[in-house]
């Protein structure tokens, strides 16, 4: 079905793949838009509960956007190239399900970016992070260096965007950027395990606070806890709510 990627379901988790080792995995327009397809896949089938993204091989995640496609591009196909980046990394950050990107090797560039439109990233400990646009005399176009300001602040983001400097897997945690680094082995059995354990919790719960924490960056703090609240009282007046809690009580009556 897809040429650039590898998409596999089952057990609630769809698992995708980006599948051009010979290219460290770069981002071309056509793993972009088979990248959105997936996503939307996962969006419109309520058998899927959460979304890892990888990449093939032990080289790379993605090693940026394909620079020699990007070369011969024209200003309006440039802008085209963007769009559809950029609707895919808004793509991933509406989803109402949680993705997980599973970093190996290099993340550089429009694979960086792809990150960072995740919920949650894990890395093994050979991945490295940078932004090597300026050097092509251009900036991220997905817009990643705005949520990258924002995850890691603007003067660290400014540091690491403009000099280029690499960022390992170390460096990553330290900074907030993924959540836990591990063995490259164990890399995608952490984000299976983890994203097992995340669809077997309320997937609505999931679903509110990715929503206030992606949207509440834009308020105030006094409209940032007006919209928890509302999001709670939704979850607290639903069936489900009444039923874990009930089976939560139960469980413990008996241990």
């Amino acid at each position: 079905m897809y040429e650039n990627i590898i998409v596999e379901a089952g057990d609630g988790i769809e698992l995708i793949t980006l599948n051009r080792p010979q290219v460290l995995n770069a981002l071309n327009i056509d793993t972009i838009s088979e990248l959105r397809d997936a996503i939307e896949y996962a969006r419109d089938h309520e058998e899927i509960g959460a979304v890892i993204i990888r990449g093939a091989g032990d080289r790379a995640f993605a090693a940026g956007q394909d620079i020699a496609e990007m070369q011969a591009e024209t200003p309006a196909e440039g802008r085209s190239m963007i769009a559809n980046g950029h609707a895919l990394m808004r793509e991933i950050e509406m989803l109402p399900k949680p993705v997980i990107a599973a970093v190996n090797g290099y993340a550089f560039g429009g694979g960086f970016e792809l990150t960072l439109a995740c919920d949650i990233r894990i890395a093994s400990d050979n991945a490295v992070f940078a932004f090597p646009e300026p050097s092509l005399g251009i900036i991220p176009g997905y817009g990643g260096s705005v949520r990258f300001s924002r995850l890691v602040g603007a003067s660290r983001a400014q540091y690491y965007c403009m000099t280029e400097e690499w960022i390992d897997a170390q460096q990553a945690y330290e900074m907030g950027l993924v959540g836990k680094v591990c063995e490259p082995s164990e890399l995608l059995d952490e984000a299976v395990a983890m994203a097992t354990a995340m669809i077997h919790k309320s997937l609505a719960s999931q679903a509110a606070l990715k929503t206030l924490i992606r949207d509440g960056a834009d308020m105030t703090l006094e409209d940032q806890l007006a919209y928890e609240r509302k999001l709670f009282d939704g979850l607290f007046s639903s069936q489900e709510r009444v039923d874990r809690m009930a089976a939560f009580v139960q469980k413990h009556k008996k241990s």
